[in-house]
This record gives C-alpha cells, sequence and structure tokens, in this order.
C-alpha cells in the first residue's frame, strides 16, 4: 500500500517550514516596523534578510530562529 500524496506547497512540510513564506520573505520583506515575526520561514532565509537590511541602511540588525520561524531586529 502507497501512502497517498499531499501538495506541500504553501504547507508546513516535515521540518516545519513553509517554501511558500520563505519565497515570499525573500522576494518582498517587510521593513515597517520591527521586531518583525515571519512563521514558516527557513533559517536559511535570515542570510538573505540580512543582507537584504545592511543594503538598505539599517544597523544593528539580527535574526533570531524560534521554534515557529524567524525573528527579525534592525534599526535605521
Amino acid at each position: 500500500m502507497r501512502p497517498a500524496t499531499r501538495p506541500t506547497t504553501g504547507h508546513l512540510n516535515l521540518t516545519g517550514y513553509s517554501l511558500r513564506a520563505t519565497w515570499r520573505v525573500l522576494r518582498t520583506l517587510p521593513i515597517t516596523h520591527f521586531p518583525l515575526i515571519l512563521p514558516g520561514v527557513h533559517p536559511l532565509a535570515s542570510f538573505f534578510i540580512l543582507r537584504r537590511l545592511k543594503g538598505l541602511g539599517f544597523s544593528s540588525c539580527r535574526v533570531v530562529t524560534s521554534e515557529n520561524g524567524l525573528v527579525v531586529h534592525a534599526h535605521r
């Protein structure tokens, strides 16, 4: 008996991270207020988030991994 296939696009996969949430953050990072909570985003995205924030002129940038996703801290 084979297990039923299920779509994984946008849903949390076995690791607990969402591909859709991660891609959305990498394409359009909201920078209106901090700390910014990003649920379901993979920790590997933190490198790209920090790079974008530093390029936009933010300082004291850090990304903390929580059990639900990422928390971004930054100051202008």
